[in-house]
Formats: C-alpha cells, sequence, structure tokens
C-alpha cells in the first residue's frame, strides 16, 4: 500500500462511490476500482460493500479512511514546507546582524524588502559577529551580515560582499595626534584607543607592543560605535570605526580624521546557507544589500 492507495481509499469514502472519486481523482472508473480490487486481494481483506453505484467502507476501510486522510494532511504540509525552504516562501525571514551592517545596511534593506515583498515577515536580531554566524550554521537565522573576518573560516557558506568602506580614525579638534601627520604605529599608539578589537590585519601594522602600547590599545573597546564615538569627544581617545560611523561628525567638525599610514578597508559579508540560498527572498536581499553597500565590490563565494 502506498500515498495513492491512500488517497483513493479517502476519496471512495469520503464521495461514497466509486464514480464521483475518480472524478475528484482525475482517473477512470474502472482503473479505480481496479486498484482498489488489487490491493483488497493483496491484503485478504474487504475494504468496500459495493452496491449498484455506491460504495460504504467496511471496519477496516473506515480505519484506512480516517488515518489516511490524517496521514495525507500531513504529507502535504510536509510538501509544502518543503517547497517553501526551497523556494524562500516561508513568508519569514531571520536575519542576524553585526554592530556595522545594523547601521550601514539593515534600515534601507529593510524598506526595500518590505516594498518588494509586502507579506514578508522580517526579524532581526543584532550581536556580536562571531555568534551571529555561529547561531546562522545553527539554523538559528536565515541570513547574516557581518565583518569578513567573521565570515572567513566558513567556506562551506554562501558568501557574498555586499560593502566595502575605508576604516577612519577620528579625534576631538585640538587632540594632539592631529598635530603630526601620518601617524605610524609608534606615534599613534602614544594615544588611547577606543575600537571593536576586530579591525582586520591592525596587528599587522602596529607589529610588536610595548607594554604601554598594548594598554592604549586596549583602553577601550565595545560593539557599540555610540560609545565608541561618545569617547573621541569626550575623554580623549582616538577612535577606529568604519568610515560611515564618523562622516557626519567629519563633515561638522566636531571631530576631525587621523592620518596615519595604516590602509584597510572594512568589508560587510553577507551569509546563507547553501540550502536557502535557493530563496528568491535571500537572492533579491543580497540584490538590494549591494545597492546599499557604498562602494561594494564583487569578490561572492557562491
Amino acid at each position: 500500500m502506498d500515498l495513492r492507495h491512500l488517497e483513493q481509499i479517502v476519496a471512495v469514502a469520503r464521495y461514497g462511490g466509486f464514480s464521483d472519486a475518480a472524478r475528484r481523482l482525475r482517473i477512470s472508473q474502472p482503473t479505480l476500482s481496479k486498484s482498489i480490487a488489487r490491493l483488497e486481494a493483496q491484503m485478504s481483506v474487504e475494504l468496500f460493500h459495493r452496491d449498484g453505484g455506491r460504495a460504504r467502507p467496511t471496519s477496516y476501510g473506515r480505519f484506512l479512511a480516517a488515518r489516511g486522510e490524517a496521514l495525507l494532511k500531513d504529507f502535504d504540509a510536509l510538501t509544502r514546507d518543503f517547497d517553501r525552504l526551497v523556494h524562500g516562501e516561508r513568508g519569514q525571514l531571520r536575519i542576524g546582524v553585526g554592530p556595522a551592517p545594523r547601521i550601514a545596511l539593515l534600515p534601507g534593506l529593510i524598506a526595500g524588502m518590505m516594498r518588494r515583498f509586502p507579506g514578508l515577515s522580517i526579524q532581526t536580531t543584532q550581536d556580536n559577529a562571531m555568534r551571529v554566524v555561529r547561531d546562522l550554521v545553527a539554523g538559528s537565522y536565515d541570513v547574516a551580515f557581518v565583518h569578513y573576518a567573521a565570515a572567513e573560516r566558513y567556506d562551506d557558506l554562501i558568501r557574498i560582499k555586499v560593502m566595502e568602506c575605508p576604516y577612519l580614525l577620528v579625534a576631538r579638534p585640538g587632540h594632539p595626534a592631529l598635530s603630526a601627520r601620518p601617524l605610524g604605529p609608534r606615534e599613534l599608539l602614544k594615544h588611547r584607543i577606543a575600537s571593536t578589537l576586530m579591525v582586520p590585519d591592525f596587528a599587522k601594522w602596529t607589529g610588536p607592543l610595548s607594554g604601554d602600547e598594548a594598554q592604549n590599545l586596549k583602553s577601550f573597546s565595545s560593539d557599540s560605535f555610540d560609545l565608541l564615538r561618545a569617547q573621541a569627544l569626550n575623554a580623549d581617545f582616538i577612535a577606529i570605526a568604519p568610515s560611515f560611523i564618523f562622516e557626519a561628525d567629519v563633515r561638522c567638525g566636531v571631530l576631525e580624521a587621523v592620518a596615519t599610514t595604516w590602509d584597510d578597508v572594512y568589508e560587510c559579508w553577507m551569509l546563507t546557507t547553501r540550502e536557502r540560498w535557493g530563496s528568491p527572498e535571500l537572492r533579491a536581499m543580497a540584490d538590494l544589500a549591494r545597492q546599499f553597500g557604498a562602494g561594494s565590490a564583487g569578490d561572492d563565494d557562491v
């Protein structure tokens, strides 16, 4: 007995005869009658009492019809859920995001997705970038936006670079670091630094650190860019962040750019699993993220 037989038994029991059931199943009445008769012969039981054009289920037929109807509903639900998984029609999108992408990408990206998919439900969670990627792999998110250092070792994921921009170092007007340009690592690390401590290749540029330099580098670390900005404004720190964090402050003059010989860029990457990449929502999100990402480049790992 297979699903086809269950569909036939349920249909005959529901519609009370082979003719009506055959029409509903879009097969001929003789084909349906022969299929049920063969099944009865194989199982050595009678499933229906035949009376002219009518068919009433026996106790065996009622049992299979009742259980079969429940199984068919479960199977239909499984088929729909799997189809939605493959084609991205789940109606819900779970996004994990690091602190920088939340500011640079998320507002415009969500607005664009809502316009394109009006019925889509979106849930976003900000967390440490490393935890975001870990939770994506564990199935807690459908997609993640993090900096490259958090994405680098997960080469089994779909990885799409959606944004890149230079890092910017800033200090309050009149800060001593603004008098010497450009600063090398020894000159820079005479001052206290406020950063996320997740800046790629910064350690390569600084080289080995003295005790005082290491202390200055770790003077203040946070994943809150508001707190980094406050340290630069109010506590005489040099703050380091992607340029979009401080651009408005530099334009209006409340902070000034500190020139150094360090040259590196912040990269934001969109990550998802290969199973979810078939979703039209995720592909649309990748296109939108590239549009909102300033100066994005195309080194995708698809």
